[in-house]
């Protein structure tokens, strides 16, 4: 037996707790594997020491501890050692525990824990402990803040209690550091500082000697120095203290008269510092105040706050270390409440002639301003004297001086003054909303969708990796464990080679979310606000989705499903359908009531009357953002314009205007050059010619052109229809303006060198009415797309360029190439074998509830004719795109794209496909190499001259090898080198080339795994019971070997318990099993030694007994003998009761009588031909006694209408007549052939037999006429000759006598 891993020591009550140590054997036994109880008893008992066997004798006395089971032993000594306690009595400790002195949260928790665990709170456990901990925690401070907190759960109040303590902790240090520092001054100081008798420190900070930062006050080399101003020694000129100092004395009239040193007078509030550690007082604080009647006074500066929910009044005083509050405020503070006990404090307040201020104490309150709430200290002095507002709440709640001092200012508000008081509205961070989260409806009985990450290319990971880990610092997403709902994440590279994530919500949430319905503001009523206005200003949130954030419940219907596991967003993230309306109500709620504000969706515009009023709001807006913890994005706001673009719309000072982009299009389309171009425009006039009137008139000059064989010359009389047909285009009776409660549908259109789009409302009627239109040319790399590539493009440019029109509200788009209503689909996936490209529009499009509809060109011509005839327009330099999932910028390509370019340009297949990749691809293709190419038509893109399929470069035969080098360098493998191209490359039989390469490789053959298990190839089943056995060792186990032996036919299972597996003891085993069934002809075993014995092979050749072994190492070739030892194992485990045999007999006795699944019957039956009778055969009844039951009653129903008939030996009777004639004739009765059935003697001579029901009594009657014909014959006294009739066919002759005297009917 191996040996033991661990040790168990004896018991030491002194050191350990009984279920510790129980816990310790139980680590010990799962290490080396010990299951039987009997083991884990033995081996307690002789660790568990001396004295522990001695007390576990005497507590089990008169029995002996080996005959109890393990656990009976471990439930006595745990009731010996820890007896239950009472309930109401830990209840009772627990709600009587208090926080000790000195005693840090967790040491508490852990105390109350330990008492609550014989409580038997059940479910309220942590609610209860949740009580225990607000209530003992023994600090005002943080029971306040606990209060404060609304659904406290225990978690969350164990999270603020420890972060309150450490953050108390960390307090008092840095008020030590700084008590110090300023004790070890021995200059002036002009403040209210506390003289504390610590340690001193060492702190990192500038040198007060020069102000230099490099070194610290005692490496200065000006320590020695002499200051020009004071005379002190110590110190440079420019670090003096005293250089605003002031000397106070009084005049002759008894006026303080104050002067400063520099000869300047004024007045001003501060409080110094007392020097000298001589002082009797430990923290002295003395406060004064200088007069001077020569300056005029000034009204003081104040400042409300808001005090335990109340607002108070304050005078700022800086020179005012703490805020000091009169004792009738203080009063007010805790009108309707329990005013908390004033603490005494060691802080003494002097005037500055040295008079004491006499002080109630100090308390903690809480204090908010703005958005900054904080528990601050406050000193509480008699009287009724203003409160003051010192420099230690100053710091805390982050005041400015410039922005006290201009509350009270007089000067003119300007531009840049509003926007730096509001500077923090503007910080480059991600905002949070206060407020209650934003909710997702989701009906409740929606099935969840759980959707597998989409697989991530080897050279995005570490991308993607990245932004995740970036939305987890910034609060964004959270890992999540489990998660019912999942979308797949879906990576789109931005230029600056980083990604931005999305989730794919159009298969999860979008589709069972019930659409949050917020009324969108009408235009009318938008413009309303803003009239009267002179100039404007345009405001745009930074990440306007993320400042929201999400309610618990509504997470999970966000999560994502990546590669790194599931994460949720924790706010309201890009993509899910209702996010529009919610943050337009969310915006709305947080600006309302502020008078010429216009709010639509993430458009913010503002006006006034005046600069003055325009300021004002402009200040209140801010405000209300930023104390709402929303983020504005500096860089794309617009202030105080003259004139902006608002939905579509020119706003300026003189009112509304339509402005001309919407038909710029239109307006300075160019004139048609060919009559492709011209049939194109007639489309478009023709798609609107129900509100065109005359327009035939108008066009006649252009038709011209349009018959066969004319000329084409554009002239005068065609350039003037042209633009009075343009003209109409733009009118009042085909264009209409913008209407929220009308269907919307967006027309999209690519032709080879231009895109167009048109936004038009579907009337009542049906039809369709125009509300702009665009179009522009494509740029030289825009030229070189796919088709399909060029047809997205027109749909996303159609949708950014009406985007103010359709964000936020349902519309169509219509297209005429058919495959994008597959990779556009709002109800499917982001296609990921699609061109980059693609899969980028499709995340756009993630942001629009949309439905894409598809309409033939030739009722397409409204979008038709502006691609064609689309306006010229100045290309800016080519940028890097966003791309999704690319492969140029990976860092593994052994080839680079100017040779790929290269490559393609000579190759004669991929050149072709390039070229129809870019122009279209025929009806019908030529050649069996464009077959692969023609499948994928709809996912091929061009990029940079190279053809790609989805986002994997489509490699020329030229660089193949060189690409399957470099991907099969490490060695990965089949599978992992072919998921490594798939990232990358692709041609056609790629997979069949690596699988090469792999199988060639001499290095990666040699360390190949196992190859696939080959089919199953089942043993023959025998014809009949005991010509196959199986046979096999289990063990050790229980301490014992066991020989197995099955027999292939009836699955019967003989077990014989032994000591070894010899060759000796195998024999005698086979000897007892022969001895009851006989003698196999097959014995199938594996090669162990015992089979394999020159011993052995002797006994089964004498037998007459063929063997056959299993595969060396290959242990399922002998399954069935397997199989059994399983079987046997698991039965035997799960006997508990008896000796050896005893469970050997019930397991095999339980395997001998249950039917097998292979044959339907028990191996008892299938063996011996008979069931053996078990203790489940006493359910059944007795089927003897069951039958003859039946048949009892079956007579006893029959005999009610029968009567009992017995005839005699020559009685007279009559008999039934089945042939020609009467239906009874006369006869007489010749034997019984049984208890109902006789045979009847006819008057012919012929004998018949019949059952008694076919037998009825005759009388005897004289007879006159001999003659009787009977059944066609005449009786033997008619001397008539015999009819010529059919004889009857029921003669009995002797040889069916014979057959039929022993049955019964």
């Amino acid at each position: 037996m191996a040996s033991l891993v661990g040790s168990t020591l004896p018991f030491n009550s002194q050191e350990q707790s009984w279920e510790e140590y129980c816990e310790v054997q139980q680590h010990f036994f799962d290490a080396n594997k010990i299951e039987e109880p009997e083991r884990k008893r033995a081996i307690m008992l002789s660790s568990v020491g001396s004295q522990m066997y001695s007390l576990i004798r005497n507590l089990l006395s008169p029995a002996k501890p080996g005959d109890k089971s393990y656990d009976d032993l471990v439930n006595l000594l745990k009731e010996h050692f820890n007896p239950k306690p009472n309930e109401i009595v830990q209840r009772f400790k627990l709600f009587s525990r208090a926080r000790k002195s000195g005693e840090t949260v967790l040491e508490y928790v852990a105390a109350l824990r330990k008492i609550a665990s014989d409580c038997q709170y059940g479910d309220k456990l942590t609610e209860m402990l949740r009580d225990r901990l607000v209530c003992g925690i023994g600090e005002e401070q943080i029971q306040r803040r606990l209060f404060s907190v609304t659904g406290l759960t225990f978690d969350k109040a164990l999270k603020i209690a420890q972060a309150m303590e450490a953050a108390n902790k960390d307090v008092r240090e840095l008020q030590t550091q700084l008590s110090e520092s300023s004790s070890a001054s021995n200059q002036d100081v002009h403040k209210m500082a506390a003289a504390r008798s610590e340690t001193r420190r060492e702190r990192n900070r500038a040198c007060y000697r020069c102000g230099s930062e490099q070194h610290m006050s005692n490496d200065c080399r000006f320590i020695s120095a002499k200051c020009h101003m004071c005379g002190k020694a110590g110190h440079i000129q420019k670090m003096c203290k005293s250089r605003f100092s002031l000397d106070v004395s009084l005049d002759k009239k008894g006026e303080k008269q104050q002067t400063r040193k520099c000869g300047k007078t004024q007045r001003t509030h501060h409080v110094s510092g007392r020097e000298g550690s001589e002082s009797e007082e430990e923290d002295v604080f003395v406060m004064k105040s200088i007069g001077d009647t020569v300056i005029p006074k000034v009204a003081p500066l104040t400042m409300t706050l808001t005090v335990n929910d109340k607002k108070t009044k304050f005078e700022v005083d800086t020179g005012c270390g703490v805020t000091v509050m009169n004792e009738a405020d203080f009063q007010k503070l805790w009108s309707g409440k329990i005013r908390p006990e004033l603490a005494d404090g060691s802080i003494k307040l002097r005037t500055y002639t040295g008079q004491k201020v006499e002080i109630l104490g100090t308390v903690t309150v809480a204090v908010k301003h703005k958005k900054t709430r904080k528990d601050l200290p406050l000193v509480v002095v008699p009287g009724t004297a203003p409160n003051l507002l010192g420099r230690g709440w100053i710091k805390e709640l982050g005041l400015e001086w410039s922005s006290i001092n201009h509350l009270t200012g007089a000067k003119a508000q300007t531009l840049q003054d509003v926007l730096t008081q509001n500077e923090e509205v503007f910080k480059e961070e991600l905002g949070k909303l206060w407020g209650p989260p934003a909710k997702l409806y989701v009906d409740k009985e929606a099935a969840p969708r759980f959707f597998k990450p989409r697989p991530v290319t080897y050279a995005m990971r570490a991308k993607v990796e990245a932004e995740l880990d970036r939305l987890r610092r910034e609060d964004v997403i959270e890992p999540v464990k489990y998660s019912e709902w999942a979308a797949p994440l879906v990576p789109v590279l931005k230029p600056d080679n980083t990604v931005r994530l999305c989730g794919d919500y159009k298969l999860t949430v979008n589709r069972v979310s019930k659409l949050e319905q917020y009324p969108i503001p009408r235009i009318e009523d938008l413009f309303a606000n803003l009239s009267g206005g002179e100039k404007f200003s345009k405001l745009d949130m930074s990440h306007a989705y993320h400042q929201i954030a999400l309610d618990e419940e509504s997470k999970k219907f966000v999560t994502v499903n990546t590669h790194k596991g599931l994460f949720t967003y924790k706010v309201l993230p890009f993509g899910v359908s209702s996010s529009p309306a919610i943050f337009q109500r969310t915006i709305e709620g947080v600006l309302q009531g502020i008078p010429h504000v216009a709010i639509f969706l993430d458009d913010i515009l503002l006006t006034g009357r005046n600069d003055r009023e325009h300021l004002h709001t402009l200040k209140v807006v801010l405000q209300r953002l930023q104390d709402a913890g929303l983020r504005l994005k500096r860089s794309k706001c617009t202030f105080m314009a003259s004139e902006v673009v608002f939905l579509g719309h020119k706003v300026d000072s003189m009112g509304l205007h339509p402005i001309s982009d919407k038909v710029r299009a239109i307006e300075n389309a160019p004139p048609p050059s060919n009559v492709t171009e011209l049939k194109a425009y007639l489309g478009l006039l023709n798609y609107y010619n129900k509100f065109l009137p005359n327009l035939s008139t108008v066009l006649a000059p252009v038709h011209k052109l349009m018959c066969k064989d004319t000329e084409w010359r554009w002239r005068a009389e065609q350039q003037a229809a042209f633009e009075e047909s343009k003209r109409l285009l733009q009118s009042a009776e085909v264009l209409v303006h913008y209407d929220p409660t009308k269907e919307i549908i967006l027309s999209c259109d690519a032709s080879p060198y231009g895109v167009g789009a048109v936004l038009s409302h579907k009337m009542p009627n049906g039809a369709e009415r125009p509300i702009g239109f665009m179009s522009r040319t494509l740029s030289k790399a825009e030229r070189n797309y796919s088709q399909l590539d060029k047809e997205g493009l027109a749909v996303i440019f159609g949708v950014q360029r009406f985007h103010k029109y359709i964000y936020g509200r349902r519309f169509t788009i219509v297209t005429d190439h058919n495959p994008l209503l597959s990779l556009f689909n709002e109800l499917k996936a982001v296609p990921q074998m699609a061109s980059p490209r693609i899969q980028r529009w499709a995340v756009t499009l993630r942001a629009y509830e949309y439905e894409i509809h598809y309409r033939p060109g030739k009722d397409h011509g409204n979008a038709d004719a502006l691609s064609r005839l689309p306006l010229p327009e100045v290309q800016k330099a080519e940028g890097p795109e966003e791309r999704v999932l690319m492969l140029e910028n990976s860092d593994i390509t052994l080839v680079s794209a100017d040779q790929v370019r290269s490559w393609t340009n000579r190759d004669a297949v991929l050149a072709r496909v390039r070229e129809m990749v870019q122009k279209g691809w025929p009806q019908e293709m030529e050649g069996e190499e464009f077959r692969p190419y023609n499948v994928r038509k709809n996912e091929l893109s061009v990029q940079n001259g190279c053809v790609l399929w989805g986002a994997r470069v489509i490699v020329p035969k030229p660089g193949r090898s060189g690409v399957l080098k470099q991907l099969h360098q490490c060695h990965p493998g089949v599978s992992r080198m072919k998921a490594l191209a798939r990232s990358y490359v692709w041609w056609p039989r790629l997979d069949q080339d690596v699988e090469n390469v792999v199988k060639t490789c001499s290095t990666c053959q040699e360390y190949r795994h196992n190859p696939p298990v080959a089919p199953l190839h089942p043993w023959d089943w025998p014809a009949r019971p005991w010509q196959r056995l199986h046979v096999d060792y289990a063990g050790p186990f229980m301490g014992k070997m066991f020989f197995v032996l099955i027999d292939a036919h009836s699955k019967w299972m003989d077990v014989y318990p032994v000591v070894s597996s010899s060759s000796a003891t195998t024999i005698e085993c086979l000897r007892v099993s022969f001895s009851n069934h006989g003698l196999p002809d097959l014995l199938v075993s594996d090669n162990g030694t015992c089979f394999m014995s020159g011993e052995f092979k002797e006994f089964l050749q004498k037998n007459g007994i063929r063997h056959t072994t299993s595969a060396p190492y290959h242990p399922s070739s002998n399954g069935l003998a397997e199989r059994a030892v399983q079987i046997f194992k698991r039965m035997m485990k799960k006997c508990s009761e008896g000796s050896l045999r005893t469970k050997v007999a019930r397991a095999l006795f339980a395997y001998r009588t249950t039917p097998q699944t292979t044959t339907g019957l028990s191996p008892a039956e299938m063996l011996m031909g008979r069931k053996l009778r078990c203790s489940l055969d006493l359910i059944h009844p007795d089927l003897k006694k069951r039958v003859q039951d039946k048949q009892g009653k079956l007579k006893e129903n029959h005999d009610r209408r029968a009567r009992g008939r017995h005839f005699g030996e020559e009685d007279p009777v009559l008999t039934r007549n089945f042939g020609p004639g009467p239906r009874w004739i006369p006869g007489h009765v010749e034997t019984a052939t049984g208890p109902v059935s006789y045979k009847v003697r006819l008057a012919d001579g012929r004998v018949v037999r019949r059952h008694v029901d076919q037998i009825q009594s005759r009388a005897c009657y004289p007879v006159e006429n001999p003659e009787v014909e009977v059944g066609g014959y005449t009786s033997p006294s008619s001397d008539a000759a015999p009819s010529s009739g059919p004889t009857t066919p029921e003669l009995v002759t002797p040889s069916e006598q014979e057959d039929t005297d022993g049955a019964c009917s």
